[in-house]
């Protein structure tokens, strides 16, 4: 059984960062710095060799690839929460 290179946070900082309309906001939601949200999200791409957004202007916008990566996210992370308050 291989271990997942991704952690758990990385794919709710992606989540958050679609979810909230950027990283500015994502990083106020999680509480985060701005830069720890970028730098998660950029060895995110790096550890799968995939761009999960382009930037458009002053705006990151997902990849067809990053798309499908949010959706998948999404449905782990409510797993995991969904997990957690089973084992409480």
């Amino acid at each position: 059984m291989s271990h997942p290179r991704i952690s758990l946070e990385q794919w709710r900082t992606l989540v958050a960062v679609v979810d909230r309309g950027g990283y500015a906001q994502a990083a106020a939601a999680l509480h985060k710095s701005q830069s720890a949200i970028t730098y998660a999200i950029q060895q995110l791409e790096a550890q799968l060799g995939v761009r999960a957004f382009t930037v458009q202007g002053r705006r990151a916008v997902l990849t067809p690839t990053g798309e499908l990566l949010v959706r998948r996210a999404r449905a782990l992370v409510e797993d995991a929460a969904g997990l957690e308050d089973a084992a409480r």
